[in-house]
């Protein structure tokens, strides 16, 4: 294995400790997928934790981070990596600019997501995410040109998960807020008849009680899978 080719990039910091999880997601799977055991069996993954301005529920800020993002992407190519992935669905708001940038093939989380939704064969998804996200209709444009119907949650619900979101960022998060979590999403997915739903912002798969639901897609999940994939083969 050329390993200088095979460097994993990972765009982090949206939010910290999102990233962190992400990491050692990625070394949970190399071990019980790939066997690694030993230090040198692992793989090579160079983490920027990126103080980017909030863009969470809105947009002001955001020609500030798509410059330091592609600032990012830049220092990525100096390094040499093999792959890109970024650590945050609400910046993939930049994902054309970004990937145009990147040397490397850079992975789309949001797109893994919907190849995930087609794999499993659900045609009416609820889709959990940042105001910013829904806006943007990042998941929507993606899923609707496969023919699977998106719902979002009421905007009732939309508060309660942006709530959740920013305690998740400041590392927050209380059991009773994780109980509000599972109420709404139980209530979401019967009232609208859902054939799954997608945790598609990185804070919610933190906390989301995925042990108690069937058919939840965990956007780090797949992310994570493909990464290593493209890194072990």
């Amino acid at each position: 294995m050329n390993q200088q080719k095979k460097i994993i990039g990972l765009i982090g910091g949206m939010g910290p400790f999102a990233s962190a999880y992400f990491y050692k997601l990625l070394l949970k799977k190399s071990s019980i997928i790939y066997g690694a055991k030993n230090n040198d069996d692992f793989p090579e993954i160079l983490i920027d934790s990126v103080p980017v301005p909030d863009f969470i529920s809105g947009t002001n800020r955001l020609k500030e981070a798509k410059r330091i993002l592609v600032s990012r992407v830049k220092k990525m190519n100096d390094y040499g990596v093999g792959s890109i992935g970024m650590v945050c669905n609400t910046g993939h708001i930049l994902y054309n600019d970004l990937s145009k940038i990147a040397k490397a093939k850079f992975v789309s989380m949001i797109g893994l997501v919907a190849e995930e939704v087609e794999k499993r064969g659900y045609k009416r998804v609820g889709i959990l995410a940042t105001k910013t996200t829904i806006i943007f209709s990042l998941y929507e444009k993606v899923l609707s040109n496969k023919g699977i119907e998106v719902v979002y949650p009421s905007s009732e619900y939309q508060k309660l998960h942006e709530m959740i979101i920013r305690d998740t960022i400041a590392g927050k998060v209380v059991s009773g807020e994780v109980k509000k979590l599972e109420q709404s999403t139980r209530q979401f997915v019967q009232k609208n008849k859902l054939d799954g739903v997608v945790l598609g912002c990185t804070e919610l798969p933190l906390v989301f009680p995925k042990e108690n639901f069937k058919n939840v897609i965990d956007c780090m999940d797949v992310l994570a899978d493909k990464l290593l994939e493209r890194y072990y083969n």
